[in-house]
């Protein structure tokens, strides 16, 4: 006799039972929680889970069960999940509900990505608690298939105060990506032998204290259904129980005592039983259908039934638990699975649903026995219906299972193309470079090989070093058309810069933008032509840069930002910044954004906001750079783009650096050298440096600053940096040097700079290096030029630098009536931005000069974190709850939580009044 998951009490379990009650329990007083289960099969996880369902009444129960067939399906976890309350997906800001009906098949639309459509499942949760609390159950969820376990993930990580609870059960020892993600988790282990005794007692009459038990309860280890299995074949005999000759684990028993049982049945019995066990679905129409095809009367499922195999209650067919299951299917023998299959695939032929559409292709491959083009085929249309809905990780099982399916070479080839460029995009790039290989070892045909040789690049690019890529994709691009050549050259080129080799940069995009001339390559044309603006920009030549992109203009500004590249779009941004057009990099950027945001592509989302953050940066926009860098990194580090994320926690550092925060921006720091490490971005660790020397220069460590700013400024020379915008360090080195009584460094350094200048003149250049000329050659004109300067640039906090090294001067000069303007002027920017070390040597400065300096509001500042200055930025802004969650990718509650602190934080009561905070710099972001 066997006893189903949820028709037993529990026994013992009192510790896990309290937090259940407790998890339910902060559900219906509006906070949230997760719990994962773990443990061996039978071990009660099942059991746990329908004890907390039925704690949940009054709420919403949103329930699934995985089932090992369905992890081939994609979303069909998902789907499940969410059924009872699909109706709300209409309520979901729009990029979030087209991502999850284009997941669910309600709807053909863009291929969501991971994120848009982990938010809207998090939408989902919290509008479906808005009614009453919500409760999840997901039982089994080893084997629930990768495109709905990766949203879900995304979702369970940002509950927070949504008055959703949820469960979660996993088996020990299965790949699951619920296990491994960190999340609260309980492992539960055997029954105490109290409880275990008590247990046998239902089905056998074997005294507690008898040798058998405590044989049984040895080899089980308490396992409650390992117990129920066994004690029956104890029977009444004594000593039927034999010592083991050693532990084995309780999987494999139980599976073989459930294939016995199914070795007892009739061959009408087994046939069906292998039916359902090879189902897609549970879904009791269907199997009947399949057992039709095989002339098998569908009264057999009673028998099944009756013989406490399987349960048919609600239209569904369901096995007692997924150990039969698992036996029923890899006991039959194969030409048995593939009739099953047949049958199955018979069933739902004249279905038309894209998840029956989808279990049908899968029954057909899974009935072939060799190779089977229209299976194929079909399998590859499946393949492509899952990528295009963004289950990346299904669809390249799907092109995968279509090769083996294939006896044309071209056909295997071209299906395993497909499966590593679906890979890629999956972020599996081990996985693509094996299949590209593959692809190519299977045919000659030169569009699968130049496909495999153009992407392994665009994968080697990211994974090795970016000096030997570019040598690798110049290699390649050898002998090939124009067409196929110039993506390879315009991707060497930006393996170059990323590896800081400038000249051989500068190089291979003059060979690109050639080649797109030359040759039949016009789509090419325009990415490669900013790419060599790029690095015309990084070696110095910036008005031929500038030509190039006043020639790209209508190209830049009329196409959609998306459809041209994310390198185009960001190098292109990034040199406009560089050239001092901030307006139009913040247009193209802001569109840019608007247009990822609109469809979810958060793989193009990262580079625009960070490139946007910098510009903010360098326009004094400090709160709002900080919040952008802030949400640029953990996308990035949400989708997995280490070099990205580097460089948008570098501007983090570059905040922190000039406000003084020393353990924050050491903590960046860490981070920033772990993401780039090995990876050999020679032009990204140079904006982590840049940002260090500035902290010591502004917290005094005037030594430790010249030294680290020298060492860079030797690195960016090494590597062909002629533009001194990019990094604008250099007039933190001669400073430093200054502080440090290294004159004759200094005096190098400063010529050195307006060398650059002279060659590469620019705003921002000329007023800092006047600035500099004014501080090493004692020079009063200098300062004024340098102010003059100051005034045809947004850029506040340089030209606060610039007024405070003056007021310095003047009074060291003994004209402090002259030097109170400019420390007064310097010490309220500096305020403004709470740049604190440079705020209090303004005020030194004056008190020095004989001035008295306005006391400071409050005592200590108040300490925002990053994702609270997030979302105060974008509440200033206008943005309502709801579009903030939407932007960030959280829930309306968990920004109403963060909301309130940061109300309680400042002492303040509406949004009114939080702008005023940001606007006189009473936080600080920490």
């Amino acid at each position: 006799m066997t006893f189903g998951p949820g028709s037993r009490e529990l026994l013992s379990r009192v510790e896990e039972r309290a937090r259940l009650r407790r998890l339910v329990a902060d559900a219906r007083q509006g906070r949230s929680g997760v719990l994962v289960l773990r443990g061996e099969p039978g071990i009660g996880k099942s059991a746990l889970l329908e004890e907390a369902v039925a704690q949940a009444a009054g709420m919403t129960v949103l329930r699934a069960t995985a089932i090992e067939m369905e992890a081939e399906l994609a979303f069909a976890g998902l789907g499940e999940l969410v059924r009872p309350v699909v109706h709300l997906i209409d309520r979901l800001p729009s990029a979030q509900a087209s991502a999850l009906r284009t997941a669910l098949s309600l709807e053909e639309g863009h291929t969501p990505d991971t994120v848009t459509l982990g938010a809207a499942t998090l939408t989902l949760l919290t509008d479906a608690a808005a009614t009453s609390p919500v409760l999840v159950a997901l039982d089994d969820a080893h084997w629930m298939d990768e495109a709905s376990a990766r949203p879900l993930l995304f979702a369970l990580r940002r509950l927070q105060a949504e008055a959703v609870a949820v469960l979660v059960t996993a088996r020990d020892g299965e790949e699951c990506r619920f296990s491994e993600a960190g999340l609260p988790t309980v492992v539960l282990t055997g029954l105490e032998p109290a409880a275990a005794a008590a247990l046998v007692r239902r089905v056998a009459d074997i005294p507690a204290d008898s040798e058998p038990f405590k044989r049984l309860y040895r080899e089980t280890a308490g396992n409650p259904l390992a117990l129920l299995e066994a004690a029956p074949a104890l029977g009444h005999a004594e000593g039927a129980v034999q010592a083991p000759h050693g532990p084995l684990p309780v999987g494999p028993r139980l599976t073989a005592a459930y294939s016995a049982r199914l070795a007892g049945l009739p061959e009408a019995g087994r046939r069906a039983v292998t039916v359902a066990a090879a189902g897609y679905t549970e879904e009791a129409a269907v199997l009947e259908a399949a057992l039709r095809q095989l002339a098998l009367d569908t009264r057999v499922l009673e028998a099944l039934e009756t013989a406490h195999l399987i349960d048919r209650s609600g239209g569904r067919v369901r096995f007692v638990h997924p150990l039969l299951r698992a036996a029923a299917y890899h006991t039959a023998g194969a030409e048995q699975r593939r009739e099953a299959h047949r049958a199955l695939a018979g069933a739902l032929a004249d279905r038309t649903g894209p998840v029956d559409r989808d279990q049908h292709c899968w029954h057909l491959a899974a009935a072939a026995a060799g190779p089977d083009r229209a299976a194929a085929s079909a399998l590859a249309d499946t393949a492509a219906r899952a990528r295009d809905r963004g289950a990346l990780p299904a669809a390249v099982r799907a092109f995968e299972r279509a090769a083996d399916l294939s006896a044309a070479p071209v056909d295997r080839g071209r299906y395993l193309l497909a499966a590593a460029e679906v890979a890629q995009l999956a972020g599996r790039e081990d996985q693509a470079l094996a299949l590209a290989e593959a692809a190519t070892n299977a045919t000659d045909d030169a569009a699968v090989c130049a496909g495999a040789t153009g992407m392994r690049s665009q994968i080697l690019l990211l994974r090795r070093p970016p000096r030997r890529v570019h040598d690798q994709l110049v290699d390649m691009a050898v002998g090939l058309e124009a067409a196929q050549a110039v993506p390879l050259l315009v991707a060497a080129a930006g393996a170059a810069c990323m590896g800081g080799a400038i000249a051989q940069a500068r190089a291979t995009a003059d060979r690109a933008a050639a080649t797109a001339c030359d040759g039949d390559a016009s789509a090419f044309d325009r990415p490669a032509a900013l790419m060599r603006a790029h690095t015309m920009m990084l070696a110095g030549e910036r008005t031929d840069a500038a030509a190039v992109l006043d020639a790209c203009d209508t190209f830049l500004t009329t196409t959609d930002p998306l459809s041209i590249g994310v390198e185009a779009t960001s190098f292109s941004t990034m040199d406009l910044m560089w050239l001092e057009r901030f307006p139009a990099a913040r247009t193209l950027l802001e569109r840019a954004i608007r247009s990822a945001r609109r469809i979810g592509a958060c793989e193009r989302l990262v580079p625009y906001l960070t490139v946007l953050a910098e510009t903010q940066l360098r326009t004094g926009c400090w709160d709002d750079a900080y919040a952008l860098a802030g949400e640029g990194a953990a996308l990035a580090a949400e989708i997995g783009q280490p070099v990205l994320q580097a460089y948008a926690v570098s501007t983090l550092a570059r905040i922190e650096a000039a406000q003084g925060r020393a353990e924050k921006c050491a903590e960046h720091a860490r981070q920033f050298r772990a993401l780039v490490e090995g990876r050999g971005a020679e032009l990204v660790s140079p904006y982590l440096e840049a940002a260090l020397g500035l902290l010591d220069l502004g917290t005094g460590k005037d030594s430790d600053a010249a030294a680290r700013l020298r060492d860079l400024q030797q690195q960016v020379t090494a590597a062909g940096l002629r533009e001194p915008v990019v990094l604008q360090h250099q007039p933190d080195l001669i400073e430093a040097c200054l502080a440090a009584d290294d004159f004759s460094g200094a005096r190098a350094a400063l010529d050195e700079l307006m060398g650059q200048v002279q060659q590469a003149p620019s705003v921002w250049g000329r007023a800092v290096s006047a600035r500099c000329r004014g501080l090493v050659h004692a020079d009063e004109d200098a300062f004024e030029e340098a102010l003059r300067h100051h005034g045809q640039l947004p850029d506040p906090y340089a030209k606060a630098r610039t007024e405070l090294a003056y007021g310095r001067f003047l009074r060291r000069r003994r004209k402090r009536g002259d030097a109170r303007r400019p420390l007064v002027a310097a010490r309220q920017v500096f305020e403004r931005l709470r740049a604190d070390p440079w705020t209090a040597l303004a005020e030194r400065e004056l008190r020095a000069a004989g001035f008295d300096t306005p006391t400071r509001r409050g005592h200590e500042p108040v300490a925002l974190t990053e994702r609270e200055t997030q979302i105060a930025v974008l509440v200033t802004k206008g943005h309502t709850n709801r579009e903030v969650a939407a932007t960030l990718f959280l829930s309306d509650k968990t920004v109403e939580y963060h909301l309130s602190h940061i109300y309680a934080k400042l002492s303040i009561r509406s949004r009114v009044e939080l702008a005023g905070c940001l606007a006189v710099g009473s936080h600080v972001p920490a």
